[in-house]
């Protein structure tokens, strides 16, 4: 058992900056992932795609730990050479905006009513986005930027541990790739 003063082992010294570090890093790649995803998809079908109004929508929101959020939209489009179409719309903003729980119509002014504008894939008419939404999801730099962000402050953080971990091996007397060693017993009290 390690008394009061007494220094701590090296596992315990900075290898704790490695956790957080990583979690930024997970987070950024997942942010970054799910941007571009988003920026794709949207460049496709706008550039792409075809331009519809739905026929009927549908909003399923749902409670989640206390705040209800939108699960899905469904759509009713009518598909260029393809009869009734209903699908759900492939990624939305997840803002109920004042609509209680449960399956129902958008709320006049909400941003998934009446008259809907959509675009789909003209070879899958299943892969559907809101028209703003792929509009504001092409134009958005601030998610890419945030993933940018906390993957570099992630990054950041390892090589502050590892500078740290080196630093800790010379004062050790050891190489300062060898931070992983006990240390020499002539430093042992």
């Amino acid at each position: 058992m390690r008394q009061f003063g007494e220094p701590t082992p090296r596992t315990a010294r900075p290898t704790w900056i490695g956790v957080p570090a990583l979690v930024l890093v997970l987070l950024g790649v997942l942010v970054l992932a799910d941007a571009q995803s988003r920026q794709d998809l949207s460049r496709e079908l706008l550039d792409t795609g075809i331009e519809t109004v739905a026929d009927a929508v549908q909003v399923e929101v749902t409670g989640g730990a206390g705040r209800p959020a939108i699960n899905e939209v469904r759509v009713d489009l009518t598909a260029a050479g393809a009869d009734r179409i209903r699908t759900t719309l492939h990624d939305i903003v997840d803002d109920r905006q004042g609509m209680p729980e449960g399956i129902q119509q958008p709320a006049p002014g909400t941003r998934y009513a009446m008259p809907l504008h959509l675009v789909y894939r003209q070879s899958d008419p299943s892969t559907v986005l809101a028209l703003k939404d792929a509009q504001e999801w092409l134009d958005d730099k601030d998610a890419p930027r945030l993933g940018q962000g906390l993957i570099g402050a992630g990054l950041a953080l390892v090589v502050l541990a590892a500078l740290l971990l080196t630093i800790g091996a010379r004062r050790r007397g050891l190489a300062w790739w060898q931070w992983y060693a006990e240390p020499l017993a002539r430093h042992r009290k």
